[in-house]
């Protein structure tokens, strides 16, 4: 009996032994901070990774950079991935932070089928960004002289994301996890659009990823999807210029509402979209401006109006009539309000999208014009 219980102990101390059987060798192996994947001419996928470097007093001193690009190339993304041990260090994924999508790959393949390898690998993290390059997203991580690339253009496009309240051109961040949910459940969706300008990574815009193929069907620019978050209501600051009477003026959002009402029409659905903003005149070039009138304010306000109005009616004409889908998620205020029409409906939505009806009711509010004014 006692040789038992030494048995029993002995086994259950083994297992206690056991409790880092998957741990693995930090000084080799390759930690991922951006990803970028491309098509290549012969429709294979080349993968760039930006790998961090080990960095110490003496290589900071010495000027040793603190990333490296590792590429790779594959009929799949898994052989591509692993691809990479045959010359560099094994890939490890679980820090890795942002996934760029090359422009070609986007056009001409299923972006749902193209990261299904990261969202079945359990070591990377769905909150991953997923972002969208206008040309090669390879070019976004090596373009340009070392010095430029400092710091390392996967952190920047990680760190620009916390710049929305600043600059309303920058969408709330899209997780791969969210795009995953979004392909699966038949919505059309944007991305941030990315380029490479003089070396340097830069924001501009988004694109338009098209329920059903998964594909990129075109971009928008950096001042059109200013003001799509504007009508989802997901602007948290940035700037509205125009002119009175051809002299600039500038509005600074400081808050903004968006509500968005539909209704059935003769068949067809009818979006009432409603748009409250209040900020500050920060900008007033006319030499005869006299801001502590309230006339005055309330004529540049409907200035501000007429301005984000035309700008909504000319972005949705653009979504319903040139790329003929619905990235902004109207559907879901037909499908939650209207089950049953929706239903009717629902397995050719973009069609009945393209014909919708929109009315508008946009308002803006000066409350503050800072420490001039006539």
């Amino acid at each position: 009996m006692k040789t038992m219980m030494k048995l029993a102990a002995m086994v259950l101390m083994l297992q206690m032994l056991c409790g880092c059987w998957d741990v693995k060798n930090i000084e080799k192996l390759s930690f991922a901070r951006g990803l970028a994947i491309d098509e290549t001419d012969d429709h294979q996928y080349k993968l760039t990774y930006q790998n961090l470097l080990p960095q110490s007093e003496d290589s900071q001193a010495s000027g040793k950079p603190e990333f490296v690009n590792v590429t790779s190339h594959g009929k799949t993304i898994l052989e591509a991935v692993s691809d990479v041990s045959i010359k560099d260090p094994p890939i490890y994924s679980d820090h890795l932070k942002v996934i760029l999508l090359g422009e070609t790959l986007m056009r001409n393949q299923n972006v749902d089928q193209v990261f299904n390898h990261f969202i079945r690998d359990d070591e990377l993290r769905r909150s991953s960004y997923l972002m969208a390059a206008r040309g090669k997203a390879g070019d976004i991580f090596t373009k340009g002289s070392p010095k430029q690339q400092l710091p390392m253009p996967s952190e920047k496009l990680i760190d620009l994301t916390n710049n929305s309240g600043y600059n309303g051109k920058i969408m709330l961040p899209l997780r791969i996890g969210r795009a995953s949910i979004y392909c699966q459940n038949g919505y059309s969706f944007l991305i941030q659009a990315v380029k490479n300008q003089k070396g340097k990574a830069k924001y501009d815009g988004a694109g338009i990823i098209k329920s059903g193929s998964n594909k990129l069907v075109g971009f928008l620019s950096a001042d059109e999807t200013q003001t799509l978050t504007w009508v989802m209501g997901t602007i948290q600051g940035g700037v509205m210029p125009t002119t009175d009477k051809g002299h600039p003026i500038t509005f600074e959002i400081k808050r903004s509402k968006s509500k968005i009402k539909p209704a059935i029409e003769n068949g067809k659905p009818v979006f009432q979209i409603s748009v409250n903003t209040k900020g500050i005149l920060t900008e007033d070039q006319n030499p005869n401006e006299n801001s502590f009138s309230k006339s005055y304010l309330h004529r540049l306000e409907n200035i501000f109006e007429k301005k984000l109005e035309r700008d909504v009616k000319r972005i949705m004409d653009k979504l319903q009539h040139e790329y003929k889908t619905d990235p902004v998620f109207l559907s879901d205020y037909i499908r939650i309000q209207y089950p049953e029409y929706w239903n009717k409906v629902k397995g050719h939505w973009d069609e009945i999208f393209s014909e919708a009806d929109f009315k508008y009711d946009i308002s803006f509010k000066i409350i503050n014009f800072g420490t001039v004014g006539r």
